[in-house]
């Protein structure tokens, strides 16, 4: 996959190919040098001159490709689906009916310059779902993993960053420059606020509103969500050995300043006042060197809010009086 500065300077040059002439003005697919031999092309759909289609893509019935969109091999569009702007999807993507990918983004600052995104391989975007591409301000890209999920009916807000097999389900809605970590889920209806970052392993739960920043493997919960814990069940499902899960339980409500419950009571470390100075302190502990997951939040707390991602807010926290899971 091209890097994106590669990306944006190929789109200038198509974009600079076709001033004058309009990408609505399509021309001919079987004049068209972009289109892979063994590519099937539905007769109803329109593909500007310079869209890229590579090896065993499908585009279904009327869908529109734009002049600076490229389709990796494998690729299926299933029908009515519109690719605008520096839009590259990866290989053996399937794309469902009515979504928008590569959209102008909803942003007042926005001039009209270069917008990208970026899709992973093996992901799926289903029905009536839309992601926007990017902005000047915020690196100029949307970018999704591979196998990331989007079910129907979400929303991927410009400059979003999504890692690797994060999964949206029907009705969530991120706002523009969200961080979301691998593996992070937010269930439906869920909404997230502008410039938050949600954690690898995350979990929000369905119908909530989360507008502080999430620590990897945390629960979130409510309008405005609360930090209920840790993401158990996900952590067992990746094959997080018990040791660790216990570590995380412990470094977490030493973190959080949480009472003993249950088995796994937290470290006997001393009580700093600052929830940064006790995560540097842990972070140098024996049982973070242990567990890797431990250590990562650790550096989240700190700061570390992932590649790329130059905003800090809140963090969720859990609710004052909450028994912690």
């Amino acid at each position: 996959m091209l890097g994106l500065k590669s990306l944006l300077r190929a789109a200038q040059r198509r974009k600079r190919s076709i001033i004058g002439r309009g990408w609505l003005k399509f021309a001919p697919r079987q004049l068209s040098t972009q289109i892979h031999p063994s590519a099937q092309i539905h007769p109803s759909a329109q593909l500007a001159d310079g869209a890229r289609v590579g090896r065993d893509c499908e585009v279904g019935p009327f869908c529109v490709v734009g002049p600076t969109a490229t389709l990796e091999a494998g690729v299926t569009l299933r029908s009515h689906v519109v690719i605008n702007g520096v839009t590259q999807i990866g290989e053996n993507s399937t794309i469902h009916p009515f979504v928008s990918l590569g959209a102008t983004p909803q942003d007042l600052k926005y001039r009209g310059e270069p917008s990208a995104l970026v899709v992973g391989r093996d992901c799926a975007v289903h029905e009536f779902s839309s992601v926007s591409g990017g902005t000047a301000g915020g690196g100029g890209a949307t970018t999704l993993g591979d196998g990331v999920l989007l079910m129907s009916h979400t929303h991927v807000g410009h400059d979003c960053t999504l890692g690797d097999r994060v999964v949206l389900a029907s009705g969530a809605a991120l706002a523009g420059h969200v961080r979301v970590g691998d593996g992070a889920q937010v269930s439906g209806h869920s909404g997230v606020h502008q410039k938050v970052s949600i954690g690898a392993g995350a979990f929000v739960a369905a119908a909530s509103t989360v507008v502080d920043d999430l620590i990897p493997y945390g629960l979130a919960v409510g309008n405005r969500a609360t930090l209920r814990g840790l993401n158990l069940v996900g952590l067992r499902r990746a094959g997080a050995p018990r040791d660790e899960q216990r570590a995380l339980l412990r470094g977490f409500r030493y973190l959080f300043g949480l009472r003993p419950s249950g088995l796994a009571p937290p470290l006997p470390l001393p009580p700093l006042a600052e929830i940064k100075a006790r995560a540097a302190l842990l972070r140098d502990h024996d049982a973070a060197a242990a567990a890797p997951r431990l250590a990562e939040v650790c550096e989240f707390v700190l700061g570390d809010r992932g590649p790329g991602h130059a905003f800090e807010r809140a963090l969720c926290w859990p609710e004052r009086g909450a028994a912690p899971i």
